[in-house]
């Protein structure tokens, strides 16, 4: 029997070679995890970096979008009444119906109106033969105005002749009436 521990050999040989390989295994492993938290640090410079100057530039583009809305808000809306107001008959089943239409147009121009103005005649023919070829069914629908209206607006684009950069910004509906 053995006297003292150390007499012993519990593995006193493979602890030699063992701790070696643990020790060239660990400084791997710190190697491997440096090479890691590296990389993984200059992805995220680089991805804070690279987003900083795309929401730079969306940043930008807000800005330029806002100062454009605020251009607009500060120009006011100018109406134009086109009186009288419009009465037109249709057919529908059989029985004559009538549609009266009060409008109004809308430009941040004073121009545009004044040519809407000067050409009241071809517009109040054009608008008029427009109302007279609708739909009873259709107009009864939201967006059957809504689409009537944005005919109204077209219509006025092509009788009145703006200049290039002028156009004609809205139509409203100020009295819909059907029976």
């Amino acid at each position: 029997m053995a006297k003292k521990p150390d007499d012993l050999n519990l593995g006193k040989g493979l602890k030699k070679d063992t701790q070696g390989k643990e020790k060239s295994m660990n400084k791997m492993l710190i190697i491997i995890i440096a090479v890691v938290v590296l990389l993984a640090g200059g992805g995220g410079a680089a991805y804070f970096f690279l987003a900083g100057g795309e929401e730079e530039s969306a940043g930008e583009s807000a800005a330029v979008v806002a100062e454009a809305a605020v251009e607009e808000e500060e120009r006011e809306a100018i109406y134009l009444p086109l009186d009288p107001a419009f009465v037109v008959n249709f057919e529908h089943n059989g029985s004559i119906r009538y549609l009266q239409l009060s409008l109004q147009v809308m430009s941040y121009e004073q121009a545009v109106l004044d040519k809407v103005q000067a050409n009241m005649p071809a517009v109040r023919n054009t608008l008029i033969l427009l109302f007279s070829g609708q739909n009873f069914d259709e107009l009864n629908t939201l967006e059957g105005k809504e689409a009537l209206r944005l005919k109204v607006k077209d219509a006025i684009q092509e009788v009145v002749h703006f200049k290039k950069g002028q156009t004609l910004d809205d139509v409203f509906f100020t009295g819909f009436v059907m029976q």
